[in-house]
């Protein structure tokens, strides 16, 4: 499928600019789909509507607010109100994400951001804890911290998903029961439709300090098991 700028030019004269600033792209039944390796953060909420007669969630704002917290170039953001409900309108920009409303109800945000700003950050290993066989896949963040003590941090910035077999997936066209950063992942097998879930691993990012923390924990360890043997 080759849907390039070139031939839309053409195709579809004085409908879209020679020099887009973003794109998006769907299925035809309208799935979001983004490359691989993109992360989905935190919800971030830094005004209401009761301030000033609106709500306005600017990245510039975002980034002084949540500093070290959120990628200062995302590919893309969405939106719902603080009660979960979706958003029915948002902007997507690839350098100024942002949310304005007025008169509406009070809005959080979120980002998608590109794997080179989390890999600078801290990563870690990815999380297999679960099988879809019962009620469904559960990679909740609490069972991981159980299951791999200090191996992730308590609570991290932003969550990635993907199948076993490596498929990226994202929260858009899935019946997901819960896909973020602080509460970790839920397949539950009855919402899909009649068929189960796919079997799911995770991993998150942490702020650069955990890894040290990590790095001095591991030192600390092998410095104890060296002495044991003296």
């Amino acid at each position: 499928d080759y849907e390039t700028l070139s031939l839309l030019l053409i195709r579809y004269p004085l409908q879209v600019c020679t020099q887009p600033i973003a794109i998006e792209v769907t299925t035809i039944s309208g799935t979001p789909v983004l490359p691989p390796g993109n992360i989905f953060q935190v919800w971030f909420d830094s005004d209401n509507p009761n301030t000033n007669g609106g709500d306005s969630e600017l990245l510039t704002v975002l980034l002084s607010v949540y500093h070290g917290y959120i990628c200062p170039n995302p590919l893309g953001i969405e939106a719902q109100t603080i009660s979960g409900q979706p958003a029915i309108f948002q902007t997507i920009l690839t350098e100024t994400c942002f949310l304005i409303c007025l008169l509406c109800a009070d809005y959080k945000v979120r980002f998608t951001c590109p794997e080179d700003w989390c890999s600078s950050e801290c990563m870690t290993p990815w999380f297999d804890r679960d099988n879809p066989g019962g009620l469904g896949d559960y990679e909740t963040l609490s069972l991981t911290l159980i299951t791999y003590p200090l191996q992730v941090c308590a609570q991290p910035i932003a969550i990635e998903v993907a199948t076993i077999s490596g498929t990226p997936v994202l929260p858009p066209g899935n019946n997901f029961q819960v896909f973020d950063p602080l509460q970790g992942f839920e397949c539950v097998n009855n919402q899909q439709g009649g068929g189960v879930c796919q079997d799911y691993k995770v991993r998150y990012t942490c702020l650069k300090s955990f890894c040290k923390i990590q790095v001095l924990s591991n030192l600390t360890i092998e410095a104890a098991n060296i002495l044991d043997k003296y």
